[in-house]
């Protein structure tokens, strides 16, 4: 069962996704809305610190809470940034859209190959592959959760297998070094749905048990080779994965 906390985030929730209260809108204030939901000045302050972590609504002194954009940002799973403007296909997306978007780089280790990576990447069990994970944040807040794997054979020495953040995305740096051509490079792509996990939802600021978007992407080179495996976990309230322009084929 809900708590009183919750289900008045729940409402407040729907009130700013329905677009009863705009971007921009300041929210009632907590003394309102101890009075509308008839609820203590606690449960009322822990509702909206919900709302919140979510990034639905910022605090700005002097003013009270103010409701954020929360239109969901459409991004093409299978897209490389174009070349030399320095930004890869999550910040290209951001800035195509007009809204403020980071990708921050959390680690790069060299792991040994589990099995599904392994499976994926056609490579032998506890083959050394390279884990680049990275939080993608859409106006200051945390919306997709990134895990790439490359066979470390294939990208040590590049900056893929460094420490450092790449900028203008990892796939337009193995097309620099030759290891992919965009004419002849091809993706397999399975999109899903599920519960986030605890560690999902506490890095997406989202109640355990809520839903998730999930994507699953293989890159390969023009010899059918796997250059890459992406997973990828997004808010499902602030992320659309799509595929642009894709020819249809009969089955």
């Amino acid at each position: 069962m809900a708590s009183r906390r919750d289900e008045i985030a729940d409402h407040l929730r729907e009130l700013i996704i329905n677009g009863t209260y705009a971007p921009g809108d300041v929210l009632p204030s907590r003394a309102a809305l101890m009075a509308t939901y008839d609820a203590s000045t606690v449960t009322i302050s822990a509702a909206t610190k919900t709302l919140r972590d979510e990034g639905l609504v910022w605090r700005v002194a002097n003013r009270g809470l103010i409701v954020q954009d929360t239109r969901p940002l459409y991004i093409t799973l299978s897209a490389a940034a174009p070349p030399g403007n320095g930004r890869g296909p999550w910040e290209t997306a951001c800035h195509q859209a007009g809204r403020d978007g980071t990708m921050q780089l959390i680690s790069v280790e060299r792991i040994p190959a589990e099995p599904d990576v392994a499976q994926a990447l056609q490579l032998s069990n506890g083959t050394t592959v390279v884990r680049r994970v990275r939080h993608a944040l859409l106006d200051g807040h945390v919306v997709m959760l990134d895990a790439a794997y490359y066979p470390l054979a294939l990208v040590d020495g590049t900056l893929v297998a460094g420490s450092g953040k790449v900028d203008g995305g990892i796939l337009a740096v193995l097309i620099a070094a030759g290891v992919l051509d965009p004419a002849a490079a091809r993706v397999q792509e399975l999109v899903g749905a599920r519960a986030a996990s605890k560690d999902e939802a506490e890095a997406l600021r989202l109640r355990p048990g809520v839903s998730v978007l999930t994507a699953e992407r293989v890159t390969r080179d023009d010899e059918a080779q796997p250059v890459e495996l992406l997973h990828r976990v997004a808010n499902a309230r602030r992320i659309r994965f799509q595929s642009d322009d894709q020819p249809l084929r009969s089955v």
